[in-house]
Protein backbone atom coordinates (compact mmCIF):
# COMPACT_ATOMS: atom_id res chain seq x y z
CA UNK A 1 0.00 0.00 0.00
CA UNK A 2 2.68 2.46 0.63
CA UNK A 3 4.43 2.08 -2.60
CA UNK A 4 0.94 3.10 -4.25
CA UNK A 5 0.28 6.10 -1.84
CA UNK A 6 3.73 7.50 -2.91
CA UNK A 7 2.56 7.18 -7.04
CA UNK A 8 -0.69 8.48 -5.79
CA UNK A 9 0.71 11.18 -3.96
CA UNK A 10 3.45 11.99 -7.16
CA UNK A 11 0.33 12.34 -9.34
CA UNK A 12 -1.52 14.83 -6.91
CA UNK A 13 0.88 17.02 -6.52
CA UNK A 14 1.76 17.34 -10.45
CA UNK A 15 -1.72 17.73 -10.37
CA UNK A 16 -1.63 20.66 -8.11
CA UNK A 17 1.50 22.30 -10.25
CA UNK A 18 -1.03 21.65 -13.35
CA UNK A 19 -3.47 24.11 -11.60
CA UNK A 20 -1.21 26.67 -10.29
CA UNK A 21 0.79 26.70 -13.56
CA UNK A 22 -3.08 27.06 -15.42
CA UNK A 23 -4.65 29.94 -12.70
CA UNK A 24 -1.02 32.30 -12.61
CA UNK A 25 -1.40 32.02 -16.79
CA UNK A 26 -5.54 32.71 -16.44
CA UNK A 27 -5.63 30.01 -19.36
CA UNK A 28 -8.07 27.58 -20.16
CA UNK A 29 -10.49 27.06 -17.04
CA UNK A 30 -12.34 24.13 -18.57
CA UNK A 31 -8.86 22.25 -17.45
CA UNK A 32 -8.73 24.17 -14.77
CA UNK A 33 -11.95 22.80 -13.50
CA UNK A 34 -11.16 19.43 -14.41
CA UNK A 35 -8.05 19.05 -12.24
CA UNK A 36 -10.01 20.48 -9.12
CA UNK A 37 -12.18 17.91 -9.37
CA UNK A 38 -9.43 15.52 -9.98
CA UNK A 39 -7.54 16.99 -7.12
CA UNK A 40 -10.36 16.55 -4.71
CA UNK A 41 -10.63 13.03 -5.78
CA UNK A 42 -7.34 12.07 -5.13
CA UNK A 43 -7.30 13.70 -1.93
CA UNK A 44 -10.00 12.13 -0.52
CA UNK A 45 -8.87 8.48 -2.13
CA UNK A 46 -5.54 9.70 0.08
CA UNK A 47 -7.11 10.19 3.13
CA UNK A 48 -8.83 7.02 3.36
CA UNK A 49 -5.82 5.32 2.65
CA UNK A 50 -3.71 7.12 5.35
CA UNK A 51 -6.62 6.13 7.34
CA UNK A 52 -5.67 2.33 6.55
CA UNK A 53 -2.06 2.81 7.62
CA UNK A 54 -3.20 4.55 10.55
CA UNK A 55 -1.45 7.30 9.57
CA UNK A 56 -2.76 11.31 10.23
CA UNK A 57 -1.34 13.80 7.38
CA UNK A 58 0.89 14.63 8.79
CA UNK A 59 2.80 11.73 9.97
CA UNK A 60 1.73 10.14 6.59
CA UNK A 61 3.50 13.00 4.88
CA UNK A 62 6.91 12.27 7.65
CA UNK A 63 6.87 8.33 6.48
CA UNK A 64 6.23 8.54 3.00
CA UNK A 65 8.72 12.04 2.39
CA UNK A 66 5.97 13.73 0.53
CA UNK A 67 3.77 16.59 1.66
CA UNK A 68 0.14 15.91 1.04
CA UNK A 69 -1.76 19.70 0.49
CA UNK A 70 -4.78 19.02 1.31
CA UNK A 71 -7.65 21.11 -1.30
CA UNK A 72 -9.84 23.56 0.22
CA UNK A 73 -8.20 23.80 3.39
CA UNK A 74 -9.01 26.54 6.33
CA UNK A 75 -6.06 28.44 6.99
CA UNK A 76 -3.55 28.57 4.49
CA UNK A 77 -4.35 31.18 1.57
CA UNK A 78 -2.42 32.23 -1.30
CA UNK A 79 -4.12 34.86 -3.56
CA UNK A 80 -2.76 34.96 -7.18
CA UNK A 81 -1.64 38.45 -8.74
CA UNK A 82 -4.39 40.86 -9.32
CA UNK A 83 -6.16 40.69 -13.09
CA UNK A 84 -7.89 43.68 -13.90
CA UNK A 85 -10.97 43.47 -15.56
CA UNK A 86 -11.73 39.51 -16.01
CA UNK A 87 -14.24 37.44 -16.42
CA UNK A 88 -15.73 40.04 -19.46
CA UNK A 89 -15.87 42.89 -16.63
CA UNK A 90 -15.31 45.70 -17.67
CA UNK A 91 -14.13 49.48 -15.46
CA UNK A 92 -16.80 51.79 -14.33
CA UNK A 93 -18.07 54.06 -17.64
CA UNK A 94 -18.18 57.23 -16.05
CA UNK A 95 -15.30 60.39 -16.95
CA UNK A 96 -14.61 60.37 -12.80
CA UNK A 97 -14.70 57.01 -12.61
CA UNK A 98 -13.76 55.12 -9.13
CA UNK A 99 -14.92 51.97 -8.65
CA UNK A 100 -16.29 49.91 -5.25
CA UNK A 101 -17.05 46.45 -6.58
CA UNK A 102 -19.51 44.16 -4.14
CA UNK A 103 -20.78 40.61 -4.87
CA UNK A 104 -24.19 40.22 -4.08
CA UNK A 105 -26.15 37.99 -6.09
CA UNK A 106 -29.13 40.23 -6.43
CA UNK A 107 -31.19 38.14 -9.10
CA UNK A 108 -31.18 34.55 -7.03
CA UNK A 109 -30.02 32.50 -9.64
CA UNK A 110 -27.07 30.91 -7.42
CA UNK A 111 -24.15 33.14 -8.93
CA UNK A 112 -22.13 36.04 -7.87
CA UNK A 113 -22.72 39.37 -9.37
CA UNK A 114 -21.16 43.25 -9.04
CA UNK A 115 -22.75 45.98 -7.78
CA UNK A 116 -19.93 48.94 -7.67
CA UNK A 117 -20.42 52.46 -6.55
CA UNK A 118 -18.39 55.82 -8.82
CA UNK A 119 -16.76 58.87 -7.64
CA UNK A 120 -20.33 60.69 -8.83
CA UNK A 121 -22.00 59.01 -6.06
CA UNK A 122 -24.01 56.29 -8.63
CA UNK A 123 -24.49 52.38 -8.88
CA UNK A 124 -23.10 49.93 -12.20
CA UNK A 125 -24.59 46.85 -11.90
CA UNK A 126 -22.48 43.93 -13.92
CA UNK A 127 -24.99 40.85 -13.63
CA UNK A 128 -23.17 37.18 -13.87
CA UNK A 129 -24.58 35.90 -16.79
CA UNK A 130 -22.23 32.65 -16.54
CA UNK A 131 -22.33 29.84 -13.68
CA UNK A 132 -21.23 29.76 -10.32
CA UNK A 133 -18.32 28.09 -11.38
CA UNK A 134 -17.51 30.06 -14.49
CA UNK A 135 -18.31 33.48 -14.16
CA UNK A 136 -19.07 35.67 -17.50
CA UNK A 137 -20.30 39.66 -16.74
CA UNK A 138 -22.47 41.14 -18.70
CA UNK A 139 -21.59 45.28 -19.99
CA UNK A 140 -22.88 47.47 -16.61
CA UNK A 141 -25.83 49.39 -16.43
CA UNK A 142 -26.33 52.04 -14.17
CA UNK A 143 -28.94 52.60 -11.40
CA UNK A 144 -30.57 49.46 -12.21
CA UNK A 145 -33.56 48.06 -10.29
CA UNK A 146 -35.48 51.27 -9.63
CA UNK A 147 -32.36 52.60 -7.91
CA UNK A 148 -31.38 56.06 -8.05
CA UNK A 149 -28.01 57.71 -7.49
CA UNK A 150 -27.27 59.36 -3.91
CA UNK A 151 -26.73 63.14 -5.18
CA UNK A 152 -23.39 62.67 -2.73
CA UNK A 153 -20.34 61.24 -4.10
CA UNK A 154 -18.01 58.31 -3.94
CA UNK A 155 -20.93 55.98 -3.18
CA UNK A 156 -19.68 52.72 -1.57
CA UNK A 157 -22.10 49.93 -1.79
CA UNK A 158 -23.23 47.04 0.28
CA UNK A 159 -26.02 44.34 0.55
CA UNK A 160 -27.25 43.07 3.63
CA UNK A 161 -31.24 41.70 4.09
CA UNK A 162 -31.17 44.31 7.23
CA UNK A 163 -34.37 43.44 7.78
CA UNK A 164 -34.91 40.13 7.63
CA UNK A 165 -37.31 39.63 4.75
CA UNK A 166 -35.53 37.52 2.36
CA UNK A 167 -33.95 39.67 0.06
CA UNK A 168 -31.14 41.82 -0.45
CA UNK A 169 -31.12 45.57 1.26
CA UNK A 170 -28.47 48.31 -0.57
CA UNK A 171 -26.81 50.51 2.30
CA UNK A 172 -24.25 52.78 0.63
CA UNK A 173 -21.53 55.15 2.01
CA UNK A 174 -20.71 58.91 0.57
CA UNK A 175 -18.06 61.30 -0.02
CA UNK A 176 -20.04 63.14 2.81
CA UNK A 177 -20.13 60.32 5.24
CA UNK A 178 -23.58 59.73 5.69
CA UNK A 179 -25.30 56.67 5.09
CA UNK A 180 -27.96 55.93 2.49
CA UNK A 181 -30.60 53.06 2.95
CA UNK A 182 -32.43 51.80 0.11
CA UNK A 183 -34.72 49.04 0.95
CA UNK A 184 -35.49 46.47 -1.28
CA UNK A 185 -39.71 46.38 -1.72
CA UNK A 186 -39.32 43.45 -4.24
CA UNK A 187 -38.03 40.00 -4.01
CA UNK A 188 -34.82 37.65 -3.55
CA UNK A 189 -35.54 37.62 -7.41
CA UNK A 190 -36.79 40.62 -8.49
CA UNK A 191 -35.61 43.35 -6.47
CA UNK A 192 -36.86 46.77 -6.54
CA UNK A 193 -35.32 49.73 -4.33
CA UNK A 194 -37.21 52.43 -2.84
CA UNK A 195 -35.96 55.52 -2.47
CA UNK A 196 -33.18 56.38 -0.31
CA UNK A 197 -33.54 57.76 3.48
CA UNK A 198 -30.03 59.04 5.00
CA UNK A 199 -28.71 57.21 8.12
CA UNK A 200 -31.55 55.29 9.33
CA UNK A 201 -31.92 53.20 12.79
CA UNK A 202 -29.81 55.27 14.45
CA UNK A 203 -26.32 55.13 11.97
CA UNK A 204 -24.09 58.07 12.16
CA UNK A 205 -22.63 59.36 9.40
CA UNK A 206 -18.42 59.35 9.58
CA UNK A 207 -17.09 63.21 10.50
CA UNK A 208 -14.67 62.87 8.27
CA UNK A 209 -16.58 61.73 5.46
CA UNK A 210 -15.88 59.11 2.48
CA UNK A 211 -17.33 56.32 4.92
CA UNK A 212 -17.18 52.79 4.07
CA UNK A 213 -18.13 49.68 5.34
CA UNK A 214 -20.40 46.66 5.72
CA UNK A 215 -22.71 44.92 8.22
CA UNK A 216 -21.51 41.99 10.65
CA UNK A 217 -22.90 39.93 13.69
CA UNK A 218 -19.90 40.64 15.45
CA UNK A 219 -21.13 39.73 18.35
CA UNK A 220 -23.60 36.67 17.41
CA UNK A 221 -26.30 37.54 18.78
CA UNK A 222 -28.23 37.00 15.73
CA UNK A 223 -28.48 40.31 14.06
CA UNK A 224 -25.88 42.77 12.05
CA UNK A 225 -24.02 44.92 13.50
CA UNK A 226 -22.20 47.86 11.52
CA UNK A 227 -18.57 48.44 11.29
CA UNK A 228 -17.07 51.16 8.60
CA UNK A 229 -14.11 53.94 7.56
CA UNK A 230 -13.57 57.08 7.24
CA UNK A 231 -10.92 59.74 5.61
CA UNK A 232 -9.01 59.84 8.47
CA UNK A 233 -8.12 56.11 8.26
CA UNK A 234 -10.47 55.38 11.36
CA UNK A 235 -13.00 52.47 12.47
CA UNK A 236 -16.46 52.64 13.88
CA UNK A 237 -18.45 49.81 14.99
CA UNK A 238 -22.46 50.44 15.96
CA UNK A 239 -23.72 47.35 17.36
CA UNK A 240 -27.06 46.64 16.88
CA UNK A 241 -28.72 46.18 19.92
CA UNK A 242 -32.67 46.15 17.99
CA UNK A 243 -33.61 42.51 15.92
CA UNK A 244 -32.90 41.31 13.03
CA UNK A 245 -36.20 42.15 11.79
CA UNK A 246 -35.93 45.64 13.22
CA UNK A 247 -32.41 47.25 13.51
CA UNK A 248 -31.49 49.81 16.34
CA UNK A 249 -27.59 50.88 15.95
CA UNK A 250 -26.55 52.26 19.44
CA UNK A 251 -23.30 55.40 19.29
CA UNK A 252 -20.53 55.05 17.16
CA UNK A 253 -17.73 53.64 19.10
CA UNK A 254 -14.10 54.42 17.73
CA UNK A 255 -11.40 51.72 17.00
CA UNK A 256 -13.17 49.07 18.85
CA UNK A 257 -11.78 45.50 19.71
CA UNK A 258 -8.07 46.84 19.59
CA UNK A 259 -8.24 48.03 15.93
CA UNK A 260 -5.86 51.07 15.50
CA UNK A 261 -5.97 53.85 12.94
CA UNK A 262 -4.76 53.25 9.53
CA UNK A 263 -2.15 55.73 8.87
CA UNK A 264 -2.72 56.45 5.08
CA UNK A 265 -6.55 57.06 5.40
CA UNK A 266 -9.60 55.88 3.47
CA UNK A 267 -9.97 53.03 5.52
CA UNK A 268 -12.91 50.73 4.69
CA UNK A 269 -14.54 47.25 5.98
CA UNK A 270 -15.20 43.93 4.94
CA UNK A 271 -15.24 40.71 6.93
CA UNK A 272 -14.51 36.89 6.33
CA UNK A 273 -13.46 33.84 8.14
CA UNK A 274 -10.21 34.06 6.22
CA UNK A 275 -8.71 31.30 8.84
CA UNK A 276 -11.52 29.28 8.80
CA UNK A 277 -11.55 29.30 12.75
CA UNK A 278 -15.19 30.27 13.25
CA UNK A 279 -15.37 34.19 13.88
CA UNK A 280 -14.94 36.87 11.54
CA UNK A 281 -11.74 38.47 10.29
CA UNK A 282 -11.88 42.02 8.88
CA UNK A 283 -9.76 43.16 5.81
CA UNK A 284 -9.80 47.17 4.95
CA UNK A 285 -8.45 49.76 2.33
CA UNK A 286 -5.21 51.69 2.44
CA UNK A 287 -4.40 53.34 0.12
CA UNK A 288 -3.34 51.01 -2.83
CA UNK A 289 -3.14 48.29 -0.17
CA UNK A 290 -5.12 45.46 1.64
CA UNK A 291 -4.96 45.41 5.46
CA UNK A 292 -5.53 42.24 6.94
CA UNK A 293 -7.13 42.12 10.92
CA UNK A 294 -6.79 38.88 12.40
CA UNK A 295 -9.92 38.35 14.76
CA UNK A 296 -7.75 36.53 17.92
CA UNK A 297 -10.84 36.56 19.75
CA UNK A 298 -13.68 34.58 19.59
CA UNK A 299 -17.15 34.63 17.52
CA UNK A 300 -18.94 36.37 20.48
CA UNK A 301 -15.70 39.07 21.69
CA UNK A 302 -13.71 40.06 18.78
CA UNK A 303 -10.29 41.25 19.01
CA UNK A 304 -8.07 42.30 16.16
CA UNK A 305 -4.68 41.60 16.14
CA UNK A 306 -2.46 44.16 14.45
CA UNK A 307 -3.00 44.89 10.73
CA UNK A 308 -0.74 43.23 8.39
CA UNK A 309 0.06 44.91 5.26
CA UNK A 310 -0.78 42.74 1.88
CA UNK A 311 -0.98 39.27 3.48
CA UNK A 312 -1.92 36.02 1.67
CA UNK A 313 0.57 37.02 -1.08
CA UNK A 314 -1.98 39.93 -2.09
CA UNK A 315 -0.16 42.96 -4.22
CA UNK A 316 -0.85 46.61 -3.63
CA UNK A 317 -3.03 48.25 -6.26
CA UNK A 318 -1.19 50.62 -8.61
CA UNK A 319 -3.60 53.68 -6.96
CA UNK A 320 -5.63 54.37 -4.68
CA UNK A 321 -9.02 52.38 -3.81
CA UNK A 322 -8.49 49.53 -2.43
CA UNK A 323 -12.60 48.25 -1.80
CA UNK A 324 -13.12 44.81 -1.09
CA UNK A 325 -15.40 42.44 -1.19
CA UNK A 326 -14.95 38.44 -1.32
CA UNK A 327 -16.91 35.72 -2.27
CA UNK A 328 -16.59 32.00 -3.89
CA UNK A 329 -16.56 33.57 -7.40
CA UNK A 330 -15.11 30.02 -9.02
CA UNK A 331 -16.94 27.72 -6.83
CA UNK A 332 -13.89 25.78 -5.61
CA UNK A 333 -15.55 26.59 -1.63
CA UNK A 334 -12.61 29.21 -0.77
CA UNK A 335 -12.92 32.87 -0.56
CA UNK A 336 -11.73 34.87 -3.40
CA UNK A 337 -11.30 39.12 -3.37
CA UNK A 338 -12.43 41.82 -5.70
CA UNK A 339 -11.40 45.51 -5.64
CA UNK A 340 -12.19 48.68 -6.93
CA UNK A 341 -9.28 51.32 -8.10
CA UNK A 342 -9.48 55.36 -8.30
CA UNK A 343 -9.42 55.10 -12.54
CA UNK A 344 -12.42 53.09 -12.07
CA UNK A 345 -10.97 49.32 -12.97
CA UNK A 346 -11.96 45.84 -11.37
CA UNK A 347 -9.14 44.08 -9.68
CA UNK A 348 -9.66 40.08 -8.85
CA UNK A 349 -7.60 38.42 -6.68
CA UNK A 350 -8.35 34.60 -7.22
CA UNK A 351 -7.32 32.24 -4.36
CA UNK A 352 -5.18 29.81 -5.34
CA UNK A 353 -4.02 28.12 -2.49
CA UNK A 354 -6.52 24.99 -1.58
CA UNK A 355 -3.96 23.59 0.77
CA UNK A 356 -2.92 22.58 4.19
CA UNK A 357 -1.20 20.52 6.60
CA UNK A 358 -1.44 19.43 10.30
CA UNK A 359 1.42 21.10 12.01
CA UNK A 360 3.21 18.13 13.04
CA UNK A 361 5.36 17.62 15.94
CA UNK A 362 7.53 14.82 17.16
CA UNK A 363 11.19 16.75 18.45
CA UNK A 364 10.37 18.08 21.74
CA UNK A 365 12.01 21.79 22.59
CA UNK A 366 11.76 22.99 19.02
CA UNK A 367 10.71 26.60 18.55
CA UNK A 368 10.58 28.59 14.80
CA UNK A 369 9.77 32.20 15.32
CA UNK A 370 8.62 34.77 14.03
CA UNK A 371 5.64 33.51 12.36
CA UNK A 372 4.50 35.55 10.35
CA UNK A 373 7.81 36.83 9.38
CA UNK A 374 8.90 39.45 6.91
CA UNK A 375 12.13 38.13 5.90
CA UNK A 376 13.77 34.90 8.03
CA UNK A 377 12.82 32.61 10.69
CA UNK A 378 15.32 31.80 13.93
CA UNK A 379 14.76 28.09 14.28
CA UNK A 380 15.57 27.42 18.47
CA UNK A 381 16.91 23.88 19.15
CA UNK A 382 18.36 22.60 22.34
CA UNK A 383 20.57 18.91 22.70
CA UNK A 384 20.51 17.54 18.97
CA UNK A 385 23.09 18.69 16.63
CA UNK A 386 23.27 18.14 12.55
CA UNK A 387 19.64 19.38 11.87
CA UNK A 388 18.19 19.08 8.64
CA UNK A 389 15.82 22.06 6.99
CA UNK A 390 14.12 21.73 3.79
CA UNK A 391 11.69 24.32 2.77
CA UNK A 392 8.83 23.64 0.30
CA UNK A 393 6.40 25.97 -1.48
CA UNK A 394 2.71 26.22 -1.65
CA UNK A 395 2.86 23.86 -4.53
CA UNK A 396 5.38 21.37 -3.25
CA UNK A 397 8.25 22.27 -4.51
CA UNK A 398 11.56 22.28 -2.76
CA UNK A 399 12.98 25.36 -2.49
CA UNK A 400 16.14 25.28 -0.32
CA UNK A 401 17.97 22.69 1.79
CA UNK A 402 20.43 22.87 4.74
CA UNK A 403 21.94 21.98 7.84
CA UNK A 404 22.03 23.67 11.09
CA UNK A 405 23.50 22.82 14.60
CA UNK A 406 21.74 23.44 17.91
CA UNK A 407 21.44 26.13 19.41
CA UNK A 408 19.66 29.23 17.61
CA UNK A 409 20.10 29.75 13.83
CA UNK A 410 18.61 31.84 11.44
CA UNK A 411 17.41 30.27 8.14
CA UNK A 412 16.79 32.10 4.93
CA UNK A 413 13.39 31.81 2.87
CA UNK A 414 12.59 32.50 -0.44
CA UNK A 415 12.81 36.28 -1.32
CA UNK A 416 8.62 36.14 -2.51
CA UNK A 417 5.54 36.78 0.15
CA UNK A 418 3.64 33.74 0.50
CA UNK A 419 3.40 30.43 2.59
CA UNK A 420 6.20 27.69 2.83
CA UNK A 421 6.23 24.75 5.13
CA UNK A 422 9.47 24.05 7.03
CA UNK A 423 10.43 20.64 7.35
CA UNK A 424 12.81 20.05 10.49
CA UNK A 425 14.18 16.64 10.64
CA UNK A 426 16.75 15.08 13.66
CA UNK A 427 19.37 12.27 12.77
CA UNK A 428 17.06 9.93 14.20
CA UNK A 429 14.34 10.70 11.59
CA UNK A 430 12.34 12.48 13.77
CA UNK A 431 10.41 15.52 12.01
CA UNK A 432 8.34 18.91 13.14
CA UNK A 433 6.86 20.30 10.05
CA UNK A 434 5.87 24.18 9.97
CA UNK A 435 3.71 26.58 8.21
CA UNK A 436 5.09 29.86 7.75
CA UNK A 437 3.60 32.69 6.42
CA UNK A 438 5.77 35.32 4.70
CA UNK A 439 4.44 38.86 4.29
Amino acid sequence: MKNNYNNLVRFYNRSLKKLSSLTKLGKNEYKQDILKRRIARLFDLLSGMQTRMKLSTAAAALATGFVLFQPNAANAQVFAAGVQNPFSLTAVPTATAWSTPWFVDLDNDGDKDIMSGDKNGDFFYYKNKGTAAVPNFSTSVMNTYSLTGTGDSYSAPVFVDIDNDGDQDLFTGSGTGGFFYYKNKGTASAPSFSASVMNPFGITAAATGYSAGSFVDLDNDGDKDLMYGDKNGDYYYQKNTGTATAPTFSAAVMNPFGLAINTNGYSTATFVDIDKDGDKDMFSGDGPDFLYFQNTGTATAPAFAAGIANPFSLAALTNNGASLSFADLDNDTDMDLISGIAPGDLWYFQNTSPLGITQNTQIGGLSLYPNPTTKDITINMKGSDDLSVEITNAIGQVMSTSQINSGVSTVELPEAKGIYFVKVTEPSGKANIFKVVKN
